[in-house]
């Protein structure tokens, strides 16, 4: 019997494991829903921007439409976008290769990552400044956006940071996901007075505060939305990578069940034969 107590300890260990990969399924597939919405909602807003400050500069000069505080052969910003827990396939080793062939880190450039797992695959290869947590939910991404361009505002006051260039994952339609760069700063504030918008109205939109006023903030409202998107985006990426993860675990525990049921039916089957073979041979020895 120990042979058959043994196997029907696997099969409900292995029952259990079904459970909790059933549960992080369920999960990762409700996370990548309000990711990928709270992406689309921060595009609607980027819109909004763009319309905004293409209303401020739409008349001004070429040679006055220039990025907010350009700096020449100054230093570069790197921030790459990970996780903080594992069982999320090879997003992590995805975006970390991505990360070792784009970055050339030079003396004072600064290298910020966001997730303990990307941390400990990076800081062999580069200087990290500083790492922030993942945010987990929808209602966190803000405070961490925030926290992050406190940081930003923070460096740039020490250094002059000429980019400022975010790495990420990023869901794609063909496959679980991809890897991408944005540049965050400079802005090219002379693309975007060119970006024509259609209007409802036949007038172009007027505003009353002081240019340099709203242009700051609105400036200050693209950093925002950008890394609000970028986050958004590696964790929508991370979800469906864990799903994509669970999905292969699940079959992989199915397949073993499978196995494992088999050979218990197996077992129990050869206990039987070997119990009605003791009594036949019993019955027999009485006989004679």
């Amino acid at each position: 019997m120990s042979g058959l107590e043994g196997i029907k300890k696997s099969i409900d260990s292995a029952e259990g494991l079904r459970t909790i990969v059933n549960t992080m399924k369920a999960h990762a597939s409700s996370n990548i829903n309000q990711f990928q919405n709270a992406a689309k909602a921060s595009m609607e807003y980027r819109k909004v921007l763009d319309m905004s400050l293409y209303v401020v500069l739409s008349n001004e000069d070429d040679e006055d439409v220039l990025p907010l505080d350009e700096v020449k052969n100054g230093n570069t910003l790197h921030i790459v976008f990970g996780s903080d827990h594992g069982l999320a396939g090879r997003f992590n080793e995805r975006i970390t290769s991505f990360a070792l062939e784009k970055i050339w880190q030079n003396e004072d450039d600064k290298v910020i990552v966001i997730g303990q797992q990307i941390r400990q695959r990076l800081k062999d290869d580069f200087d990290i400044y500083k790492m922030f947590m993942q945010p987990q939910s929808i209602d966190n991404i803000s405070t961490r956006v925030n926290e992050l361009l406190v940081e930003i505002d923070e460096i740039r006051d020490k250094l002059a940071i000429e980019k400022i260039i975010l790495y990420y994952n990023k869901p794609a339609d063909n496959s679980t996901f991809t890897e991408e760069t944005e540049l965050l700063f400079p802005i090219d504030l002379l693309a975007l007075a060119k970006n024509k918008m259609e209007w409802e109205s036949k007038s172009i939109p007027t505003y009353f505060v002081e240019k340099q006023v709203i242009i700051s903030d609105l400036i200050r409202q693209y950093f925002f939305i950008s890394l609000y998107r970028a986050f958004c985006y590696s964790l929508a990426s991370e979800n469906a990578s864990r799903l994509d993860s669970m999905q292969s675990a699940e079959k992989n525990i199915d397949n073993r069940l499978e196995e494992l049921n088999f050979l218990f039916r197996q077992e129990r089957q050869n206990s039987i034969t070997e119990e009605l073979n003791d009594i036949i041979s019993g019955f027999k020895a009485i006989q004679q």
